[in-house]
């Protein structure tokens, strides 16, 4: 049985998205059996979606009094940061 590698699964996804067909009618065109496809197709697109952190690069320089203030996805706010540095630092951790 020949493995599948993650560029072939990414490939094969991007093709079906694109076809406008139904996973069972990309699977029967293809000759992939549905349950296969459908495991590569989670896996393909939890990756694409954790690869989307939410944040959004600054790169103007900080001139309001108040700062700049990030927003986490897990609820936490930090507000009144003016070093772009420390922005940095906060997202990494």
């Amino acid at each position: 049985m020949r493995r599948t590698t993650q560029e072939q699964m990414e490939a094969m996804v991007a093709s079906y998205q694109s076809s406008g067909l139904t996973q069972r009618e990309f699977c029967h065109r293809e000759n992939i059996k549905l349950p296969t496809f459908s495991y590569w197709y989670r896996k393909v697109c939890a990756k694409t979606e954790s690869m989307n952190s939410g944040f959004t690069e600054v790169t103007a320089p900080v001139h309001a009094a108040a700062g700049l203030e990030v927003v986490f996805p897990n609820g936490v706010i930090v507000r009144g940061v003016q070093d772009l540095a420390m922005i940095h630092q906060l997202i990494k951790r």
